[in-house]
Protein backbone atom coordinates (compact mmCIF):
# COMPACT_ATOMS: atom_id res chain seq x y z
CA UNK A 1 0.00 0.00 0.00
CA UNK A 2 1.17 3.53 -0.72
CA UNK A 3 2.48 5.50 2.24
CA UNK A 4 1.20 8.81 0.83
CA UNK A 5 -1.60 9.89 -1.52
CA UNK A 6 -1.52 13.07 -3.60
CA UNK A 7 -4.92 14.75 -3.76
CA UNK A 8 -5.37 17.40 -6.42
CA UNK A 9 -8.50 19.11 -7.72
CA UNK A 10 -9.32 20.42 -11.17
CA UNK A 11 -11.93 22.74 -12.62
CA UNK A 12 -10.82 24.49 -15.80
CA UNK A 13 -7.15 23.72 -15.13
CA UNK A 14 -6.50 20.78 -17.45
CA UNK A 15 -3.70 22.76 -19.11
CA UNK A 16 -1.95 22.84 -15.72
CA UNK A 17 -2.77 19.24 -14.84
CA UNK A 18 -1.17 18.02 -18.07
CA UNK A 19 2.12 19.49 -16.84
CA UNK A 20 1.99 18.56 -13.16
CA UNK A 21 0.22 15.20 -12.92
CA UNK A 22 3.16 13.23 -14.38
CA UNK A 23 5.34 14.50 -11.51
CA UNK A 24 2.86 13.08 -8.96
CA UNK A 25 2.60 9.74 -10.76
CA UNK A 26 6.39 9.30 -10.84
CA UNK A 27 6.66 9.28 -7.04
CA UNK A 28 7.50 5.84 -5.59
CA UNK A 29 5.17 4.32 -2.97
CA UNK A 30 2.56 6.99 -3.70
CA UNK A 31 -1.04 6.99 -4.92
CA UNK A 32 -2.75 9.84 -6.76
CA UNK A 33 -6.36 11.04 -6.66
CA UNK A 34 -7.70 13.69 -9.05
CA UNK A 35 -11.02 15.36 -8.26
CA UNK A 36 -12.80 16.47 -11.43
CA UNK A 37 -15.05 19.09 -9.87
CA UNK A 38 -17.38 19.82 -12.78
CA UNK A 39 -14.36 20.52 -14.97
CA UNK A 40 -15.46 21.93 -18.36
CA UNK A 41 -12.36 20.36 -19.93
CA UNK A 42 -13.41 16.84 -18.85
CA UNK A 43 -10.16 16.47 -16.92
CA UNK A 44 -11.33 13.19 -15.40
CA UNK A 45 -11.69 11.61 -18.84
CA UNK A 46 -8.20 12.77 -19.81
CA UNK A 47 -6.71 11.36 -16.61
CA UNK A 48 -8.39 7.98 -17.04
CA UNK A 49 -7.25 7.77 -20.67
CA UNK A 50 -3.63 8.68 -19.98
CA UNK A 51 -3.00 7.61 -16.36
CA UNK A 52 -5.24 4.61 -15.56
CA UNK A 53 -3.38 4.09 -12.27
CA UNK A 54 -4.76 7.44 -10.98
CA UNK A 55 -8.12 7.36 -9.21
CA UNK A 56 -10.65 9.93 -10.46
CA UNK A 57 -13.41 11.36 -8.28
CA UNK A 58 -16.16 13.32 -10.02
CA UNK A 59 -18.61 15.96 -8.84
CA UNK A 60 -20.41 16.90 -12.04
CA UNK A 61 -23.39 18.66 -10.45
CA UNK A 62 -21.37 21.54 -8.97
CA UNK A 63 -22.30 24.96 -10.45
CA UNK A 64 -19.09 26.61 -9.18
CA UNK A 65 -15.69 25.59 -7.87
CA UNK A 66 -15.62 24.84 -4.14
CA UNK A 67 -12.06 23.97 -3.23
CA UNK A 68 -12.75 22.88 0.35
CA UNK A 69 -15.47 20.43 -0.70
CA UNK A 70 -13.43 19.18 -3.65
CA UNK A 71 -10.49 18.39 -1.38
CA UNK A 72 -12.75 16.63 1.10
CA UNK A 73 -14.20 14.47 -1.69
CA UNK A 74 -10.70 13.42 -2.67
CA UNK A 75 -9.60 12.84 0.92
CA UNK A 76 -12.57 10.53 1.52
CA UNK A 77 -10.99 8.07 -0.93
CA UNK A 78 -7.51 8.08 0.64
CA UNK A 79 -6.36 4.76 2.09
CA UNK A 80 -2.74 5.63 2.89
CA UNK A 81 -1.54 6.85 6.32
CA UNK A 82 -0.47 10.21 4.86
CA UNK A 83 -2.05 12.55 2.31
CA UNK A 84 -0.63 15.49 0.37
CA UNK A 85 -3.00 18.21 -0.84
CA UNK A 86 -1.53 19.96 -3.84
CA UNK A 87 -2.94 22.33 -6.45
CA UNK A 88 -3.10 21.39 -10.12
CA UNK A 89 -0.62 24.18 -10.95
CA UNK A 90 2.13 22.86 -8.65
CA UNK A 91 4.80 20.39 -9.72
CA UNK A 92 6.87 18.22 -7.39
CA UNK A 93 10.50 17.20 -7.84
CA UNK A 94 11.17 13.63 -8.97
CA UNK A 95 12.62 12.80 -5.54
CA UNK A 96 9.86 14.54 -3.57
CA UNK A 97 8.50 11.51 -1.71
CA UNK A 98 12.00 10.16 -1.06
CA UNK A 99 13.04 13.46 0.53
CA UNK A 100 9.81 14.03 2.43
CA UNK A 101 9.12 10.50 3.66
CA UNK A 102 11.87 10.39 6.35
CA UNK A 103 10.66 13.75 7.74
CA UNK A 104 7.12 12.59 8.53
CA UNK A 105 6.24 11.81 12.13
CA UNK A 106 2.94 11.18 13.88
CA UNK A 107 1.37 14.19 15.50
CA UNK A 108 2.57 16.74 12.92
CA UNK A 109 1.50 18.25 9.64
CA UNK A 110 3.88 19.73 7.09
CA UNK A 111 4.12 22.47 4.47
CA UNK A 112 6.91 24.25 2.60
CA UNK A 113 7.01 27.27 4.91
CA UNK A 114 5.24 30.61 4.54
CA UNK A 115 5.56 30.80 0.76
CA UNK A 116 2.52 32.40 -0.87
CA UNK A 117 2.69 30.44 -4.12
CA UNK A 118 2.77 26.99 -2.45
CA UNK A 119 1.11 27.70 0.90
CA UNK A 120 -1.81 25.41 0.05
CA UNK A 121 0.42 22.36 -0.36
CA UNK A 122 0.07 20.38 2.84
CA UNK A 123 1.00 16.92 4.08
CA UNK A 124 -0.96 15.58 7.02
CA UNK A 125 -1.80 12.25 8.59
CA UNK A 126 -5.09 10.83 7.37
CA UNK A 127 -6.15 10.26 10.97
CA UNK A 128 -5.52 13.91 11.89
CA UNK A 129 -7.45 15.11 8.83
CA UNK A 130 -10.45 13.05 9.87
CA UNK A 131 -10.15 14.13 13.50
CA UNK A 132 -10.53 17.84 12.71
CA UNK A 133 -13.24 17.29 10.09
CA UNK A 134 -11.20 18.17 7.02
CA UNK A 135 -11.60 21.47 5.22
CA UNK A 136 -14.51 23.77 6.09
CA UNK A 137 -16.96 23.46 3.19
CA UNK A 138 -18.79 26.63 4.24
CA UNK A 139 -15.90 28.67 2.79
CA UNK A 140 -16.62 29.86 -0.75
CA UNK A 141 -14.54 31.72 -3.31
CA UNK A 142 -10.79 32.20 -3.28
CA UNK A 143 -8.61 32.15 -0.19
CA UNK A 144 -8.08 31.00 3.38
CA UNK A 145 -9.49 27.48 3.37
CA UNK A 146 -5.93 26.20 3.81
CA UNK A 147 -5.06 28.65 6.59
CA UNK A 148 -8.25 27.74 8.44
CA UNK A 149 -7.39 24.05 8.15
CA UNK A 150 -3.88 24.61 9.53
CA UNK A 151 -5.23 26.67 12.43
CA UNK A 152 -7.67 23.93 13.40
CA UNK A 153 -4.93 21.31 13.27
CA UNK A 154 -2.84 23.45 15.62
CA UNK A 155 -5.79 23.92 17.98
CA UNK A 156 -6.27 20.15 18.00
CA UNK A 157 -2.72 19.75 19.27
CA UNK A 158 -1.11 18.70 15.97
CA UNK A 159 2.39 20.13 15.67
CA UNK A 160 3.89 21.32 12.43
CA UNK A 161 7.04 20.87 10.44
CA UNK A 162 8.38 21.94 7.09
CA UNK A 163 9.73 20.17 4.04
CA UNK A 164 12.18 21.65 1.51
CA UNK A 165 10.49 24.36 -0.52
CA UNK A 166 12.66 23.65 -3.53
CA UNK A 167 10.85 20.32 -3.90
CA UNK A 168 7.86 22.30 -5.25
CA UNK A 169 7.50 24.62 -8.21
CA UNK A 170 4.32 26.56 -8.97
CA UNK A 171 3.25 27.75 -12.40
CA UNK A 172 2.71 31.50 -12.57
CA UNK A 173 -0.70 32.65 -13.78
CA UNK A 174 -3.04 35.62 -13.57
CA UNK A 175 -5.62 36.22 -10.85
CA UNK A 176 -8.31 35.94 -13.52
CA UNK A 177 -7.53 32.21 -13.76
CA UNK A 178 -7.66 31.82 -9.99
CA UNK A 179 -11.20 33.22 -9.73
CA UNK A 180 -12.60 32.10 -13.10
CA UNK A 181 -14.90 29.47 -11.58
CA UNK A 182 -15.93 31.32 -8.43
CA UNK A 183 -18.92 33.65 -8.09
CA UNK A 184 -16.74 36.39 -6.57
CA UNK A 185 -14.34 37.63 -9.25
CA UNK A 186 -12.34 40.02 -7.06
CA UNK A 187 -9.62 37.94 -5.44
CA UNK A 188 -8.92 40.32 -2.58
CA UNK A 189 -12.55 41.00 -1.68
CA UNK A 190 -13.03 37.23 -1.59
CA UNK A 191 -10.04 36.90 0.72
CA UNK A 192 -11.39 39.69 2.95
CA UNK A 193 -14.64 37.77 3.38
CA UNK A 194 -12.94 34.46 4.03
CA UNK A 195 -10.26 35.84 6.34
CA UNK A 196 -12.80 37.64 8.52
CA UNK A 197 -15.03 34.55 8.65
CA UNK A 198 -12.14 32.24 9.55
CA UNK A 199 -10.71 34.68 12.08
CA UNK A 200 -14.06 35.00 13.85
CA UNK A 201 -14.71 31.26 13.74
CA UNK A 202 -11.30 30.40 15.20
CA UNK A 203 -11.78 33.01 17.95
CA UNK A 204 -15.16 31.50 18.82
CA UNK A 205 -13.60 28.04 18.94
CA UNK A 206 -10.93 29.23 21.37
CA UNK A 207 -13.40 31.08 23.60
CA UNK A 208 -16.06 28.38 23.63
CA UNK A 209 -13.65 25.40 23.67
CA UNK A 210 -15.65 23.74 20.91
CA UNK A 211 -16.02 24.04 17.14
CA UNK A 212 -19.21 25.74 15.94
CA UNK A 213 -21.72 23.49 14.19
CA UNK A 214 -22.55 23.60 10.49
CA UNK A 215 -25.63 25.79 10.79
CA UNK A 216 -23.82 28.31 12.99
CA UNK A 217 -20.93 28.43 10.49
CA UNK A 218 -23.32 28.99 7.60
CA UNK A 219 -25.02 31.82 9.49
CA UNK A 220 -21.68 33.39 10.38
CA UNK A 221 -20.42 33.19 6.80
CA UNK A 222 -23.59 34.78 5.44
CA UNK A 223 -23.33 37.61 7.98
CA UNK A 224 -19.68 38.28 7.15
CA UNK A 225 -20.28 38.06 3.39
CA UNK A 226 -23.10 40.59 3.58
CA UNK A 227 -21.10 42.95 5.78
CA UNK A 228 -18.01 42.93 3.55
CA UNK A 229 -19.90 43.29 0.27
CA UNK A 230 -22.04 46.12 1.67
CA UNK A 231 -18.94 47.93 2.92
CA UNK A 232 -17.30 47.45 -0.46
CA UNK A 233 -20.26 49.05 -2.23
CA UNK A 234 -20.45 51.96 0.21
CA UNK A 235 -16.69 52.50 0.34
CA UNK A 236 -16.84 52.82 4.12
CA UNK A 237 -14.83 50.91 6.75
CA UNK A 238 -16.48 47.79 8.06
CA UNK A 239 -17.33 47.12 11.69
CA UNK A 240 -19.08 43.93 12.67
CA UNK A 241 -20.03 42.78 16.19
CA UNK A 242 -20.63 39.08 16.81
CA UNK A 243 -22.27 37.99 20.08
CA UNK A 244 -20.63 34.95 21.63
CA UNK A 245 -21.84 34.86 25.22
CA UNK A 246 -24.89 35.97 27.20
CA UNK A 247 -25.63 35.29 30.85
CA UNK A 248 -27.76 36.54 33.70
CA UNK A 249 -26.00 38.23 36.59
CA UNK A 250 -27.28 38.41 40.16
CA UNK A 251 -26.81 42.15 40.56
CA UNK A 252 -27.03 43.90 37.22
CA UNK A 253 -29.23 41.84 34.92
CA UNK A 254 -28.20 40.29 31.61
CA UNK A 255 -24.59 40.46 30.49
CA UNK A 256 -23.70 40.09 26.83
CA UNK A 257 -20.22 39.83 25.31
CA UNK A 258 -19.41 40.49 21.65
CA UNK A 259 -16.43 40.12 19.36
CA UNK A 260 -15.89 43.27 17.31
CA UNK A 261 -13.95 43.29 14.03
CA UNK A 262 -13.08 46.18 11.75
CA UNK A 263 -11.73 46.33 8.20
CA UNK A 264 -10.51 49.74 6.99
CA UNK A 265 -10.51 48.82 3.27
CA UNK A 266 -12.88 45.97 2.32
CA UNK A 267 -12.64 47.02 -1.34
CA UNK A 268 -10.07 44.69 -2.80
CA UNK A 269 -7.45 47.41 -3.31
CA UNK A 270 -5.00 46.44 -0.60
CA UNK A 271 -1.49 45.14 -1.16
CA UNK A 272 -1.08 41.38 -0.60
CA UNK A 273 1.65 40.31 1.79
CA UNK A 274 4.41 38.20 0.33
CA UNK A 275 4.44 35.85 3.33
CA UNK A 276 0.81 34.75 2.80
CA UNK A 277 -0.44 36.93 5.68
CA UNK A 278 -2.13 33.89 7.15
CA UNK A 279 -4.36 33.34 10.13
CA UNK A 280 -1.58 31.27 11.63
CA UNK A 281 1.54 32.94 10.19
CA UNK A 282 2.49 34.86 13.33
CA UNK A 283 1.78 31.82 15.49
CA UNK A 284 3.93 29.62 13.28
CA UNK A 285 6.80 32.12 13.43
CA UNK A 286 6.77 31.94 17.22
CA UNK A 287 7.29 28.20 17.03
CA UNK A 288 10.44 26.50 15.96
CA UNK A 289 9.76 24.43 12.83
CA UNK A 290 10.77 20.81 13.10
CA UNK A 291 12.08 19.11 9.99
Amino acid sequence: MAFITFVTTCRGRLFHLRETLPSFVRQPDAAVIVVDYGCPDASGDWVEANFPQVEVVRSAESPRFELARARNLGAARVRSPWMCFIDADTRVADDFSERVGPLLHDGRFYHAGLRLETFGTCICATADFERVGGYDEVIQGWGNEDQDFYARLLLAGVGYGTFPGDALSATSHADSQRVAHYDMKDRWVSESINHLYCRAKIDLMVLQHAPPGLEMRKKLYAQVHAAVTNARESGKPLTIALPFMAEETRACGPLEAKLVYTLPRPRGDGTPRADAGSLVASFLRRRRPKS
